[in-house]
This record gives C-alpha cells, sequence and structure tokens, in this order.
C-alpha cells in the first residue's frame, strides 16, 4: 500500500552527444532510447537536468545532442499544468536568445510557466564546457551517459566524486566535438571498477550489461528503459538499506508487528533481517509528503512489560542508531475518555510503578512523567492542526487494510472518525482487568487517559540515547473484563495506519 516510484525524488542527467560522422539509424535508435527512457523515469516519479543552448544537426537535419528530445519527451507527458517540475533548464538567456530557435524557446518557457519546468540561470560570462557541467552534476543525482566526448567523462567523474550513480551505454556515436570515446571510454572503467559507479548494486549490475545492450540489442528498447529504471532504483534501495534507519518501530506483540507490516506494505512471508543478538527485523520506504523516502525499521519486543521493552529498544538504537523511534500498538482506555478503535498519540507518559514504603507500612506513589521532546511536539501539534487533511488521507488508508469498525459493540462506544487525538499516558506493570483501579491511576495525573506496558521503558531508552520518541496506540478495550478480542486486531491496525501517516506527513526528518 506503500510501494514507491521508483525514482521518487531523483535529477537524471542525460549526458552526451553524437558524432556528425555517425550513421542516421544510429541517431535515430539513440533518440528512440532517450525518447522511451525519459517516459519511463518519469513514470517511475524522476526528473531531468539539462543545458539548452543551440541544437546541432547533421547534413540530414538529424539532432546531434539530447537535451531538446528530452525536453520535447517530458512536454509531451505533461503538456498541461503540473504542481512538480520534473526539468531542470541550465541556461544562459543570451544563449536561448541568439542559439535556439523562437520554436524552442516558446518550447522551454511554456513548460517554466505551467510548472513543469524550472530554470537554472547562468551568467553568460562564466558559460564554459567546465561550468556547464559543475551546474549540471551539482542539481544531478543519477547519470546516464550515452555517446559523447571529453566532456561526459568529466562529468561522470565529478558525479562519482559526490557517490551518484552512473550507467554508461553502448551504443557507438562518437562525440559531436570528436574529441574522445565518451560512454564507450567511461564503460570500459565501469566493468573493470562498478562499485566506483554504482557503490551498492554495481557488482551486480555489470553482470546485466549485455541486457543493456543497445549497440546490439536482445530486447526492444523500451524494455531496456525499464530495465534501466530499475537498475538505479535498485540502487537506491542498496544505499538506503545501508544507511542508518530514519525511523524505528516498535510494537510489542505479533498483532501489532501484523499491522506494522501491513501498514509499511512488508509483505507477511518476507524474510526478516536479524541482528547480531537474535532479533527480527524488516526494513520498508514510506514515501514522505515532499516526495522524498523515509527508511525504516520494524521490530517486535515479542513480548509485553516495560522491561523487555527498554533492553530491546536499547539494543536497536546501540546497532542501527535510527534518527527517531515511534511505538505503536494497541492499549486499554478509560471508557468514558475514550471509544474503542480510537487512535491516541502520547503527549506525555506516566510511569506509575515507581513507590516508597513509609512509616507504618504506608505507601506513596512516587510516578515519573515524561514530556516529548520540543521537536516531536512541534510535529505533533502540526500533524493533529488539520483533521479535514487528516480525514482525506487516513480514510483510504483505513479502506485499503480493511479496516472497518462497527457502529458499536455490547453498547460500548466505538471510534466514529479516523482523526486521533492527543492523550497522557499511564505505563506500568499492571495488566489492568479493573476499572477502579484504571481509574486510581487519574489520581497520579488528573489527565491520565490510557494505560500500557511498553512506553515508559521505550522512552527511557530512546532518553539515554538522545532520541526523538513519540508513542502511537490503538484503543482495544477499557481495561476491565467486558472485551471485544476483535478490537485488539483493528485498534492494532489503525495505529499502524495513523504510524505511516505521521511518518509521512507529520514527522520532521533529519536533514
Amino acid at each position: 500500500m506503500n510501494a514507491p516510484l521508483a525514482l521518487a525524488n531523483s535529477w537524471i542527467l542525460l549526458a552526451g552527444s553524437i558524432s556528425t560522422a555517425t550513421d542516421n539509424t544510429q541517431i535515430d535508435k539513440a533518440h528512440e532510447f532517450v525518447d522511451a527512457f525519459v517516459k519511463e523515469a518519469l513514470a517511475g516519479g524522476g526528473g531531468f537536468v539539462a543545458y539548452f543552448a543551440a541544437e546541432p544537426v547533421n547534413a540530414d537535419n538529424k539532432p546531434l545532442l539530447f537535451d531538446w528530445t528530452v525536453a520535447q519527451a517530458i512536454n509531451q507527458v505533461f503538456p498541461g499544468e503540473h504542481e512538480k517540475p520534473r526539468l531542470k533548464v541550465v541556461a544562459s538567456h543570451e544563449r536561448l536568445k541568439t542559439k535556439a530557435s523562437r520554436e524552442q524557446r516558446d518550447l522551454l518557457n511554456g513548460m517554466i510557466a505551467r510548472g513543469v519546468a524550472e530554470l537554472v540561470p547562468m551568467d553568460e560570462e562564466i558559460v564554459t564546457g567546465g561550468n556547464v557541467g559543475d551546474e549540471q552534476v551539482a542539481h544531478a543525482t543519477l547519470m546516464v551517459v550515452l555517446g559523447g566526448g571529453k566532456g561526459v567523462v568529466d562529468r561522470a567523474r565529478k558525479m562519482i566524486k559526490k557517490s551518484a550513480p552512473v550507467l554508461p551505454l553502448d551504443l557507438e556515436l562518437g562525440a559531436n566535438s570528436e574529441d574522445g570515446e565518451g560512454a564507450l571510454s567511461v564503460l570500459r572503467s565501469f566493468r573493470t571498477t562498478p562499485l566506483n559507479y554504482m557503490p551498492f548494486s554495481g557488482n551486480t549490475v555489470v553482470k546485466r550489461l549485455p541486457s543493456l545492450s543497445l549497440q546490439e540489442p536482445v530486447l526492444p528498447i523500451s524494455d531496456i528503459a525499464k530495465r534501466i529504471v530499475n537498475i538505479f532504483f535498485e540502487e537506491e534501495q542498496a544505499r538506503i538499506s545501508a544507511l542508518p534507519p530514519d525511523v524505528l518501530v516498535l510494537t510489542a506483540l505479533p498483532i501489532e508487528l501484523a499491522a506494522a507490516k501491513q501498514a509499511l506494505g512488508i509483505a507477511e512471508d518476507a524474510v526478516a533481517i536479524t541482528t547480531t543478538s537474535g532479533l527480527h527485523t524488516w526494513k520498508a520506504p514510506v514515501i514522505r509528503r515532499d516526495g522524498g523516502v523515509a527508511s525504516c525499521m520494524v521490530a517486535c519486543f515479542a513480548n509485553a512489560g516495560n522491561v523487555d521493552a527498554a533492553v530491546v529498544t536499547a539494543t536497536l538504537l546501540t546497532e542501527f542508531r535510527p534518527d527517531n523511534v515511534v511505538m505503536m500498538g494497541i492499549a486499554a482506555g478509560i471508557r468514558k475518555k475514550c471509544a474503542l478503535g480510537e487512535v491516541v498519540i502520547a503527549e506525555r507518559i506516566v510511569a506509575y510503578g515507581g513507590q516508597a514504603v513509609l512509616a507504618n507500612g504506608v505507601i506513596e506513589p512516587r510516578p515519573e512523567m515524561t514530556k516529548l521532546a520540543f521537536r516531536v511536539r512541534q510535529d505533533l501539534a502540526s500533524y493533529l492542526s488539520n483533521p479535514a487533511g487528516l480525514t482525506a488521507r487516513l480514510t483510504p488508508i483505513y479502506e485499503r487494510m480493511d479496516i472497518v469498525l462497527p457502529a458499536s459493540t455490547k453498547g460500548t462506544k466505538v471510534a466514529q472518525g479516523v482523526v486521533p487525538k492527543a492523550a497522557t499516558v499511564a505505563s506500568g506493570e499492571w495488566l489492568i482487568r479493573d476499572p477502579e483501579k484504571f481509574l486510581q491511576l487519574r489520581e497520579l495525573h488528573g489527565k491520565i487517559e490510557v494505560a500500557e506496558m511498553e512506553g515508559a521503558g521505550v522512552f527511557a531508552a530512546c532518553e539515554a540515547h538522545n532520541k526523538p520518541v513519540l508513542m502511537i496506540r490503538g484503543i482495544s478495550d477499557f481495561g476491565d473484563s467486558k472485551k471485544d478480542s476483535r478490537f485488539h486486531h483493528w485498534a492494532s491496525q489503525a495505529a499502524a495506519a495513523v504510524t505511516v501517516d505521521y511518518i509521512a506527513c507529520g514527522l520532521s526528518l533529519n536533514s
């Protein structure tokens, strides 16, 4: 349900040129590939970086550069208004005015006006091949090399320096400037040192190069374009997998783990990554509202209680160094304060286990209270401030997860909406089955509405490791003997749905 676009947030530099001596059949094949690749990359959420000035042609009026072909393909895919630019137009105003045709200028200006493209202006005084390359490389996140000479070799070298993936192709095109082998030179180097060009998947990609051949193709050009998009996607996934996760999602019980995996799009039978300490974890991306990707890791304590929660959380924080932690699962709510299936987000944790035994056996409660970190409070306030937006986003997530709550159960109040609320949560070792004991917790803090058994341990571990943490709970019961076991499943799912939406639309990631 959260399948990422293959090239989301990527900017592609398609660098190269063609010699005037190259056969027209080769030229046509090159532009056919560029058109197919651009459209496939756009479908995957990617965008392009290109430099625009004159468009050299051969004696038969065949274009010898690819930048204008890229622009035309993007314009075909997005003929109307667009909310996000898909083309960065690197250009000098003077060069466009004197070197490009009126039709070409109208094409670019129209795309800019519709939001399909954005201008990256260059001062005419500094327009040199090297400076143009620097500007392109500054904006690009990956590169495809096709033909060309020394200029594309230089750009490839600069992309390698910033650890950006580079894929050279084998079509023999020469160079418009007749100054070297360009892509073919890069390709020879790729074959011997693939990890220089694809740092995380190069050893696999080099074995697949024959299937990407344009010089002697064994596949349709459209299939080659799709495979190249997939190669860049796999490289990005491998890069993300090698990084510390942006978010560690913690659960306590198997039913909560199952809901988290469902919400994150992890297959039920997906093989776990086993840590050095034997903990099972799973990884999944979450597409963010800004188009970026948050890498998430999911784990389960496999037991209730704050001790296990603290130990497992600390172990995972030490081993994987995530930037953020979200604890999600089910909890009990006070009957008159909560509804079954409702989702609550903890604004503070009251750890109620501490106490002192005074003279004459008098027991004095000594709870510890933990508020959210300032940044987390800011994120949560912003997230909850737009109920209409929450409803619009969460309703389809509930539908996809097949979360359908009954109107009521045994006369008990059931959540009628999807919008979560903030609440004060009590955390301790009681598995509460007595509503009177539950209500007594409010003597410790008058705003307590929810009780659970892991939050204090998770928050303590995160505080020790200086990690921001949030807890999201679905109400499964009222802390009494009147239970509807179906709500353990529904409440877990609801908490998982809110967790994924919060990661996508509420959580501030470290830059």
